[in-house]
């Protein structure tokens, strides 16, 4: 017989799975340790692995690398005659360094095959004001095919001159957009709030979790069970907030007991109460579960607060990681009035 709680057992990944988040967690190692040879092993699963595990690590390690190197790698991929590679390189290279990735465009485009030439102009549109003396050559191209293209990724440069904000922006709110690893020690954060995510499933949620956390201004982000996530979807924010792996329930359970946080659990039930009743304890441990099972018995029965988000459509639910930068920025709206 199975037991009441086997549904939030940590379940194994399955081989495919496993041997991708094990090849992703090498390249990782390889690109910090600058091992020779990592470069051209980072290219290869970022175009051909067919797992986002793996393809997201080395994304973010091409960033980082020297970019003259990594542009240089990339490119060819542009004129492949498999399109899958074109569309994953078209994506890959507006993520580097705008400047480095113009230069050698330049160069390359007079004898780029006509393939590659159009899959180039996808490439310039998406990189902005850098890519604009160039897109202007190519907007009186002989190709009238990919002069259209320029002429329309220059509309569209213009366009967003007009509508954007003045200001001085945020170096993460610039091409490659995101943000690069802290050049000193992270200080502590100031005193908030913590969040915890139970056995999540899906990477990508898990990313986007704890890229609202750091932009909530969070403490920190506890990661229990699976710690399968997405950096991508990070925008590199996991640089700059601590995230701490708690392996069971019942550990995260003390230790938010002897960090003097108390939990707050998001799920839905009879003894939830809706979002924007809740009161709040001063410094709450925000508790989300699996997007399925949700949370155990053991995070639910030590919480000091249950809550619920309301809906008002169909769906019973939303995302997991939607529902958590929701809650968390309820806390927020609840403490600014305090």
């Amino acid at each position: 017989m199975t037991g009441p709680d086997d549904s939030h057992a940590l379940p194994p990944l399955n081989p495919t799975d496993q041997a991708a988040y094990e090849l992703g967690l090498e390249i990782r190692t390889l690109a910090a340790e600058a091992v020779p040879g990592w470069l051209d092993h980072a290219v290869d699963a970022a175009l051909n692995h067919p797992h986002p595990f793996p393809r997201g690590e080395a994304r973010i390690a091409l960033q980082f690398a020297p970019q003259a190197e990594a542009v240089a790698a990339l490119l060819p991929a542009l004129s492949s005659p498999n399109r899958r590679l074109r569309r994953r390189a078209m994506t890959l290279l507006p993520k580097l360094d705008p400047g480095e990735l113009s230069a050698q465009l330049a160069a390359w485009l007079p004898s780029a095959p006509r393939v590659g030439r159009r899959a180039a102009c996808v490439v310039l549109a998406a990189i902005g004001e850098a890519a604009r003396p160039l897109l202007t050559e190519l907007a009186v191209d002989e190709d009238d095919a990919l002069a259209r293209r320029a002429v329309r990724a220059l509309d569209h440069l213009d366009q967003r001159r007009a509508t954007m904000d003045p200001g001085p922006l945020r170096a993460s709110a610039q091409r490659p957009f995101g943000l690069h690893p802290p050049a000193q020690p992270l200080a502590d954060r100031p005193r908030s709030f913590a969040i915890a995510a139970f056995n999540l499933s899906y990477g990508v949620n898990l990313g986007v979790l704890v890229r609202s956390a750091e932009a909530a201004g969070a403490e920190a982000v506890w990661i229990v069970g699976r710690d399968f996530y997405y950096r991508p979807s990070t925008k590199g924010s996991d640089w700059w907030i601590p995230i701490e792996i708690v392996e069971t329930a019942e550990a995260c359970v003390d230790r938010a007991r002897d960090q003097g946080f108390e939990i707050v659990a998001l799920q839905q039930g009879t003894r939830a109460v809706p979002l924007y009743d809740a009161p709040w304890p001063e410094r709450p441990l925000i508790v989300v579960g699996n997007e399925g099972d949700g949370l155990p018995p053991a995070l639910v029965d030590a919480a000091a607060l249950r809550i619920e988000i309301p809906v008002y459509g169909e769906i019973d639910s939303l995302n997991v990681a939607m529902a958590a930068s929701v809650a968390m920025y309820q806390f927020r709206a609840w403490q600014s009035v305090q």
